[in-house]
């Protein structure tokens, strides 16, 4: 009888690294090694990484006697392929992400798309801006693009309907691709991310949230009410650009949400994207928005509609669009202004914020500040290569 042997497996390559994890208690994994590599060449493009990934960094735990992951220096990236930097010509905190021109070889030319003009002025563009393009000098293979630093949106609870609301947003941004004949492709929660401030006190670190980017300080956070803040999407690497008069087909891309009816079925080997992309954001509305919370049971029947298993039954995200505004305007001011009230919350809890909401809406009235949160116009995008 044959007996499958499983291939053996490859060592890292820096397994005899003194820093490798596996040599140094909370020591760097393959992937951080990449941006170890690169971090002098990227220092002299203009761009700071944390300590950990400095060619002269030593563990700072290892003389503090505090466990690594107390420190600053202690944890590694969640993804091998994304990576903050601060940029040194004005200290602002930005994202690089690594791209494999190989496996995604539009992914640039679609997020560039959207950040030269006449996009990129657009109000209703919402892809994520590019800052700039870099070759690396180590793989040819590998272009790194720097973006703005955005977080999860599920990270930071919601006060209001209307600052819920005012998530329309994304509906807005997948629209205005499709106007543009792109279609995402990919739409769920980690690929619809928002800017961090001004609703946050501080910039927060990328792997403790919680704490500030240079780990000295908590995080506090504001409501979107008083500090609304802008949604991008991110990840265009599944992303299809089509031609005008292209019929609206492409190969069936399997993206972060599995429960897409087109995904299941295995004699579909092309669909509608624009479809999926209808489908995926309803989806994500549904999961993330309306089973946590009672408040936005108005949604239920657009949010129905868009998730139909039947993709031809699903409404366009032009038709989407104009329901979200349809509804926003049939909304009274006091339904705006009424608490999002999540269906986990304890008895204690929700009547503490309840009197905590009265208070603060009270506030809100005397100020001024509108029902439907809106954040200030985004600056202009400067894509400098």
């Amino acid at each position: 009888m044959n007996e499958l042997i499983s291939p053996p497996q490859k060592e890292d390559p820096h397994n005899d690294h003194p820093l490798y994890w596996r040599n140094t208690k909370g020591g760097l994994f393959e992937e951080d090694f990449f941006w170890r590599e690169h971090q002098q060449w990227l220092a002299d493009a203009g761009y700071m990484l944390r300590p950990r990934y400095r060619e002269d960094w030593e563990p700072s735990w290892l003389k503090s006697g505090k466990a690594n992951y107390q420190c600053e220096d202690g944890k590694s990236i969640l993804r091998g392929s994304i990576m903050d930097a601060t940029r040194l010509s004005d200290g602002q905190v930005v994202t690089i992400k690594k791209v494999e021109k190989s496996y995604t070889p539009w992914e640039e030319s679609i997020i560039r798309l959207f950040s030269t003009a006449p996009l990129a002025s657009d109000p209703h563009n919402h892809a994520v801006p590019l800052y700039d393009v870099l070759q690396s000098p180590m793989d040819k293979d590998a272009t790194l693009i720097v973006m703005p630093y955005l977080v999860r949106i599920h990270k930071y609870r919601y006060d209001t309907v209307g600052e819920a609301y005012a998530y329309d947003e994304p509906p807005q941004g997948l629209k205005f691709m499709h106007d543009n004949l792109v279609a995402h492709c990919d739409v769920h929660l980690v690929n619809v991310l928002m800017d961090p401030t001004p609703l946050l006190s501080e910039i927060p670190h990328p792997i403790r949230p919680e704490r500030s980017y240079d780990f000295k300080r908590k995080v506090k956070q504001r409501t979107r009410t008083e500090h609304p803040t802008r949604y991008h999407f991110i990840d265009f690497g599944l992303s299809r650009r089509l031609s005008p008069g292209d019929e609206p087909v492409a190969p069936v891309s399997y993206g972060g949400d599995k429960s897409v009816p087109e995904y299941k079925d295995p004699k579909r080997s092309v669909s509608n994207p624009f479809a999926i992309d209808v489908y995926c954001l309803g989806n994500m509305i549904r999961e993330w928005f309306m089973d946590k919370s009672r408040s936005l049971e108005f949604m239920r029947p657009l949010i129905d509609e868009m998730t139909r298993k039947v993709p031809e039954e699903r409404p366009t995200m032009d038709e989407a669009f104009q329901r979200f505004e349809e509804l926003r305007l049939s909304l009274s001011q006091w339904t705006l202004r009424s608490r999002f009230v999540y269906r986990n919350e304890f008895f204690v809890g929700r009547m503490y914020r309840a009197c905590r909401h009265v208070l603060r809406t009270a506030k809100y009235l005397h100020r001024g500040l509108p029902a439907l949160p809106t954040p200030s116009p985004s600056p202009p995008r400067t894509l400098t290569s």
